[in-house]
């Protein structure tokens, strides 16, 4: 039988820190341990073939950011540069008109909302939207740490919380190995579902298909022992103003369909996710980073 700690040592390709001789684990690596088992649900169908789905919130991904840095012995600042990043990924993402002015990246949102005339190649015009675009960055990362909240918690705004810029963001996991079967999989993100607790449906939504981008789809056509992939739900109802995932919400699943012998897969998640509170707000290097300085 796989044990979640397993997979969550193989997740972070971390072993060494999941045995007795490796060592201690500093806070927010045990943080990030538990905030992964809150975001983490997995369904193993009587064919075999196990399914691990992980709902990647901001608070998980904040986790993981501080725990791999922790690791790594880097800096406070460090950290805050690589969350910066972080959000720059989503914010100057390609997204599919369909998914909604309001929720698509900065740029298309400054030329409807605050500059419909903005000309990129003017060096003057470049830099009031570099600023801009900075400035939304540098409110939020000051959101994420406000000393009046938890570190990690269920929201931050209201783009950013259970979601990562107003969607709902989900790595697949699939392993076929105990099963001896080989489904096709080339399809795996259109027979891959969002539902909210009032039983509707939701597609995902990507520029490469139902996948966020091209090398968000499985590696192959059939499964072969594993594969993983990745999955966007623009939160938001088909009126494109109404969430389909807010703050009173109490549960949200992912179907998929037709994979294997099973019919349906139903992944489910309680909500709000609960996460750990951190004792500390900013790593601490340790001699043995210090020393590799």
């Amino acid at each position: 039988m796989r044990s979640t700690r397993w997979l969550y040592c193989v997740a972070l390709l971390a072993l060494s820190a999941c045995t007795p001789d490796g060592p201690a684990p500093g806070p927010f690596e045990q943080a990030e341990e538990k905030v992964w088992r809150s975001v983490n649900r997995s369904h193993t169908g009587a064919d075999g073939i196990f399914v691990q789905a992980t709902l990647r919130t901001f608070s998980y991904e904040i986790a993981r950011i501080y725990s791999e840095s922790e690791r790594a012995g880097l800096t406070q600042q460090q950290v805050v540069s690589r969350l910066r990043e972080f959000v720059y990924a989503f914010i100057d993402g390609r997204y599919p008109t369909i998914d909604g002015t309001d929720i698509n990246n900065l740029y298309f949102q400054y030329l409807i909302y605050v500059d419909p005339n903005f000309d990129p190649t003017n060096p003057i015009e470049k830099s009031k939207f570099d600023a801009w675009r900075a400035e939304y960055v540098r409110r939020l990362l000051g959101v994420v740490r406000d000393r009046m909240y938890p570190l990690l918690r269920p929201a931050y705004d209201g783009r950013w919380g259970n979601t990562l810029y107003s969607r709902l963001v989900f790595t697949i996991y699939i392993d076929g190995e105990d099963s001896g079967l080989h489904p096709r999989i080339d399809d795996i993100g259109d027979r891959t579902f969002l539902l909210d607790e009032d039983g509707n449906r939701y597609a995902p939504s990507g520029t490469a298909g139902p996948y966020p981008y091209a090398f968000d789809r499985p590696y192959h056509d059939h499964l072969q022992k594993t594969a993983v992939y990745r999955l966007f739900f623009p939160n938001r109802m088909a009126d494109r103003k109404t969430a389909i995932v807010t703050d009173a919400s109490q549960q949200l699943s992912l179907v998929i369909e037709g994979l294997g012998a099973v019919a349906e897969r139903r992944i489910t998640w309680d909500l709000p996710l609960i996460y750990p509170d951190v004792p500390i707000r900013r790593l601490i290097r340790t001699p043995e980073s210090l020393a590799n300085d």
